[in-house]
């Protein structure tokens, strides 16, 4: 008989005591055709409850300093220390929706040696605020409901890579021996699409799992929000996507903003939630606008000074903590 495919579950840990027990019992509730056989974390500095959390769940921890942490040199660091067929990153606020998370995401690799990687999508938290609700249901490449291959050589590639390369390490299973022939790109943010980019043109394909499900939502405010996406557009920019939003000036800008905070509304329209949405109506005017400032400012980081470009991102911040 043959044996079932080996499984090391990965994370990277700081200051993530609100959900990772319950993420860590998720893991440990998951059933199919595999052997879990160890959880592994990488931790840069926790002063929370982290640590007693991965203890308390017999989680292998190697730590280190918070200033070394990068999410591709530090996700490398968890694979080299891993001993399974495949690696399963997991971040430590994604919680598995069901007992078959995992082996829905494995399906594609088992069946197929050419596919890569596999990611799952993301479904928003119960008492997530409505527009990160709608930025994860609706405009998020990780949000829909069809599931999708993405390989390099069609010919559609050639007309817009970042749709095909689009992969989230929020959920995620690679195959080893990908990684160890293209392991992930040592850089401050979006190690996966990097990644992804890298297989799908080195012949490999990539899957989008929409039946693989994990809750993975932000309480974000404005100023959060501006980070969050200043931190992405600086990433798109280094990977020379044409941006949507490039040679915006500040009156076209809020003409888009209130274009996008008049679709939201119509939005909830559609959803029968008005009455919500009353409650987050200046809120989500700031919330729109600090999405589409923080893409302005971080494609422009080249141009920023030092200071204000750590002043600005999010990374930068949770390393400082």
């Amino acid at each position: 008989m043959t044996s079932l495919p080996s499984v090391s579950v990965l994370f990277v840990t700081k200051n993530g005591e609100r959900y990772l027990d319950e993420v860590l019992r998720s893991v440990r509730a998951q059933r199919g055709q595999f052997r879990v056989i160890e959880i592994l974390a990488v931790d840069s500095g926790s002063r929370d409850r982290t640590l007693a959390i991965l203890e308390s769940h017999a989680v292998r921890v190697i730590r280190i300093p918070p200033q070394e942490f990068g999410h591709g040199k530090t996700r490398n660091l968890a694979a080299a220390q891993a001993r399974g067929d495949y690696l399963v990153f997991l971040t430590q606020d994604a919680t598995p929706a069901n007992t078959d998370w995992l082996d829905t995401l494995l399906t594609p690799l088992r069946a197929d040696p050419a596919i890569a990687g596999a990611y799952s999508r993301h479904l928003p938290r119960p008492h997530c605020h409505p527009m990160e609700w709608r930025r994860i249901v609706e405009d998020e490449l990780s949000g829909r409901s069809e599931s999708c291959l993405n390989s390099g050589q069609t010919p559609d590639y050639a007309d817009n890579p970042a749709y095909f390369y689009f992969f989230s390490n929020v959920s995620s299973a690679l195959r080893r021996r990908v990684w160890q022939e293209i392991p992930f790109p040592e850089v401050e943010f979006a190690e996966d699409q990097l990644w992804a980019k890298s297989v799908l043109e080195a012949g490999y394909q990539t899957v989008y799992r929409a039946d693989s499900l994990v809750y993975h939502s932000h309480a974000y405010g404005p100023w959060m929000n501006l980070r969050r996406h200043f931190d992405h557009a600086q990433a798109v920019s280094d990977l020379n996507q044409a941006s949507h939003l490039s040679g915006w000036h500040l009156l076209p800008m809020a003409w888009r903003v209130a274009r996008r905070d008049l679709s939201f509304w119509r939005w909830l329209k559609r959803q029968g939630r008005l009455r919500v949405g009353l409650r987050w109506g200046s809120l989500a005017l700031a919330w729109h606008f600090a999405a589409l400032w923080g893409i302005w400012l971080g494609e422009r980081k080249h141009t920023l000074a030092p200071s204000l470009v750590r002043r600005l991102s999010l990374q930068e911040s949770i390393k400082r903590q």
